[in-house]
């Protein structure tokens, strides 16, 4: 099966990198690998699919092994999922169905209740890096908050509303935040009660992410990596699985009432 386009761009902008860090121009490259100057941007700009045997050449030319690597992490299905190329897939949806267990998801969270997590779910990181990726990560939720899609369906898990992440003021503003994006019509939260007792989000965090040019993606999420399935099988059981979690969850506006409970706790 032939690689789909976000994997050829994402190959093509390696290649790109590593042309430019040797001081290569394209037309040198071809000469290295033995294919014309409009060859390799094609490459570079994921237009077309490059042989095995290019790809080998590509890789002893500027790759030193980096970029097979790269072409076998980004083919198939069961692959690890890249961060910035989950972001891409975000921002390029029509709809994103979501699922979270221990927190809210990234490209919600408020700049201080992601200083929390960065901070102490990464203790090696220097302040320096953790600044870096609250930075990161608000630029993306702001581009989020703003943009017209995607539409996201989100399933939290109820024991979310109940940690104490950073302090009871990050987690009310965070709740907050959660609020008024619902209340915007941003987002659709529901809320799986604690007590359910059929619940069917034991298996862990996911999310399945829609567009209107490529076919489903499912990113399934562990505690080290979340992996990008493609197998039109497992998206199928995992829509399955996300309808049954909107099932025995509350509505949501009963979960924005929730919500604004807990905030109400949080403040006395």
């Amino acid at each position: 099966m032939s690689p789909d386009k976000r994997a050829l761009i994402r190959y093509g902008r390696e290649i790109s990198r590593l042309r430019r860090d040797d001081d290569l121009t394209q037309t040198a490259l071809g000469k290295r690998v033995g294919v014309g100057k409009s060859h390799i941007s094609d490459i570079e700009r994921g237009k077309t699919t490059p042989s095995a045997s290019l790809r080998a050449e590509l890789d002893k030319a500027i790759g030193h092994g980096r970029l097979e690597r790269l072409w076998d992490d980004l083919t198939g299905s069961g692959r690890e999922a890249w961060k910035y190329e989950v972001a891409e897939l975000i921002h390029g949806a029509s709809a994103v169905y979501e699922y979270e267990v221990l927190v809210v998801p990234a490209y919600l969270q408020t700049a201080e209740y992601a200083r929390t997590l960065i901070r102490y779910a990464v203790p090696w990181l220097s302040e320096d890096e953790v600044e870096t990726r609250v930075e990161e990560r608000a630029k993306r939720a702001e581009q989020f908050a703003n943009a017209p899609q995607p539409m996201l369906w989100l399933v939290l898990d109820e024991t979310i509303l109940f940690r104490r992440y950073g302090s009871p003021e990050i987690m009310r503003e965070q709740l907050a935040y959660l609020v008024d994006l619902a209340e915007r019509e941003r987002i659709a939260v529901h809320i799986v009660p604690a007590d359910t007792p059929k619940h069917p989000g034991i298996s862990g965090a996911f999310k399945l992410i829609t567009t209107d040019h490529v076919p489903d993606v499912l990113i399934a999420e562990s505690i080290r990596e979340g992996q990008v399935v493609t197998n039109t099988v497992e998206v199928s059981q995992y829509r399955m699985l996300f309808t049954a979690l909107q099932g025995v969850a509350l509505p949501p506006g009963e979960t924005v009432n929730r919500i604004r409970e807990e905030i109400a706790r949080l403040e006395q």
